[in-house]
């Protein structure tokens, strides 16, 4: 049988054929592997004729797929559905579901972010402070701390108190005060409880309020309760936090502290971290703790964890004096 000539406009299945035999034969298999049965079966068919092919079709065909590679096949929103749907027949209807839950798909919390603040705090505040702690630790931390802001002073701090020492929230109270706002849902009876990290998510809120807020705030916090304080201070900032040390004040921490404390903390510090602080001492001083840090043997991870966060407690204090300034805390910008 004679090979036939390509007709000027390739329909689909033809170019499929020419860009599979055109490839290695390990890329290939590698592409064979994503298709399903019936569409192998019909490159077969097509492979099985003759072409008269030449670089002009080829071209044509690498064009055209490029083409389509890079221009949307699925119309906005429409991808989630999508891609589910190659899940379920690439893994069956039962695994496909057990990686979908409905959680991944639709937050309904979230869309209360899409009032103002003012709207939320109408609805909440006339609620105990365990409900709106409740509520706030769905949010994201810079609009609940936008909703915290309007709420009366003296019950900022008993809300974030009670957020502070969440670990799980009943879903139907949650619920429940989202269908006050968006006056949609209707509650829900259920059993189930949503983990909460309290202590992070006060942490996340407190971060995106200024210096004086965060402090008034920690200060009232303390009266209801003291230990939370230290906890949330240290929630707040990390070791690593200390690159964000401005100025000389990386030379106020290192006065604080002695070498011993310093040599171990750096012992898993990030390389930016450390030319920081090496940066904030003199050549000699840098080059002794580097000395003294390459002759340390093996040390316990709790041990390093442990200098380092007395350094970070240093610079807490330090800070909270007004003795060095950190960038990005409390939401402002440094100039």
């Amino acid at each position: 049988m004679a090979p036939q000539n390509l007709p000027a406009q390739l329909d689909k299945p033809t170019q499929a054929v020419l860009l599979i035999m055109s490839l290695e034969e390990d890329t290939v298999s590698k592409v064979l592997r994503h298709m399903n049965p019936e569409d192998i079966r019909a490159l077969h068919n097509l492979a099985g004729k003759e072409y008269k092919t030449d670089s002009t079709a080829l071209a044509r065909t690498y064009r055209d797929f490029l083409n389509d590679a890079q221009t949307p096949i699925l119309p906005a929103g429409a991808g989630t559905a999508y891609i589910e749907r190659l899940a379920q027949r690439s893994l069956g209807s039962d695994r496909s579901r057990s990686l979908f839950k409905e959680s991944d798909h639709e937050k309904p919390y979230s869309s209360i972010e899409k009032r103002s603040p003012e709207e939320v705090v109408a609805v909440l505040e006339n609620e105990n402070p365990q409900v709106i702690a409740a509520i706030l630790a769905e949010l994201s931390p810079g609009f609940a701390a936008r909703v915290l802001n309007l709420f009366d002073m003296e019950l900022q701090p008993k809300v974030l108190a009670k957020m502070a020492i969440l670990e799980s929230i009943p879903n139907a109270t949650v619920n429940a005060l989202f269908s006050a706002v968006e006056d949609q849902l209707s509650e829900v009876d259920s059993g189930d409880q949503i983990t909460v990290d309290g202590i992070s998510r006060v942490a996340g809120i407190l971060s995106n309020l200024s210096i004086d807020e965060t402090e008034d705030l920690l200060t009232n916090i303390g009266d209801e309760d003291p230990g939370m304080v230290l906890r949330l201070r240290r929630a707040m900032f990390g070791f690593e936090d200390l690159i964000n040390v401005q100025g000389r004040g990386m030379q106020s921490v290192i006065k604080e502290i002695s070498n011993d404390q310093l040599v171990l903390a750096l012992k898993t510090a990030s390389d930016t971290l450390r030319d920081k602080i090496l940066s904030s001492v003199s050549s000699r001083a840098a080059e002794i703790l580097m000395d003294d840090l390459a002759a340390m043997g093996p040390v316990k991870l709790s041990e390093v964890e442990k200098a380092q966060q007395e350094i970070v407690d240093t610079a807490l204090r330090l800070e909270s004096e007004g003795q060095i300034v950190v960038a990005g805390r409390g939401g402002e910008e440094i100039v």
